[in-house]
C-alpha cells in the first residue's frame, strides 16, 4: 500500500527492564500523573521495539495490526546531537503500551532526548 512502511511497526524482543535513559524519560513524562499511573510505570518491561530497527521506540505490550492506542502525554526535547525529538507515551486498554520517539526536525542521526530537556 502506498505510503505504508515496508517494515512491521512492532518487532518483539526478549523481555528486558527499561534502560536508564528510557526510565528517566518515562519518569519525566509522568511527573504530573496519578500515583496509580506512576506505580504502573515502575513495573514496566520492554517486550518489543519499532520494526524499523533504527529508532529508539519501545513497547511495553505486544502489538498486533489493528490495535488501538491513545496518547497519554507528548513532549519534545533535545537529543545529544542537538536536534528536536518528540516523545509520545501511549496506552492500550488503559495500560501503558508504548514509548514512541521521532525526529521532529529531520536531523540524522538522532536519539533519545535528555529527560531534562523535555517540555510539553
Amino acid at each position: 500500500m502506498r505510503g505504508q512502511p515496508s517494515f512491521p511497526f512492532y518487532a518483539p524482543t526478549e523481555q528486558r527492564p527499561l534502560a536508564a535513559t528510557e526510565r528517566r524519560v518515562l519518569e519525566r513524562l509522568l511527573e504530573g500523573a496519578s500515583e496509580q499511573r506512576r506505580s504502573e510505570a515502575k513495573h514496566l518491561m520492554v517486550v518489543g521495539r519499532c520494526g524499523c530497527g533504527e529508532c529508539p521506540t519501545i513497547f511495553f505490550e505486544a502489538q498486533e495490526e489493528g490495535d488501538r492506542e491513545t496518547d497519554v502525554v507528548s513532549y519534545a526535547g533535545r537529543d545529544a546531537y542537538g536536534g528536536l525529538v518528540g516523545v509520545v507515551l501511549l496506552q492500550k486498554n488503559g495500560r501503558l503500551s508504548q514509548l514512541e520517539f521521532f525526529s521532529i526536525d529531520g536531523h540524522d542521526p538522532w536519539g533519545i532526548p535528555g529527560a531534562d530537556t523535555l517540555e510539553p
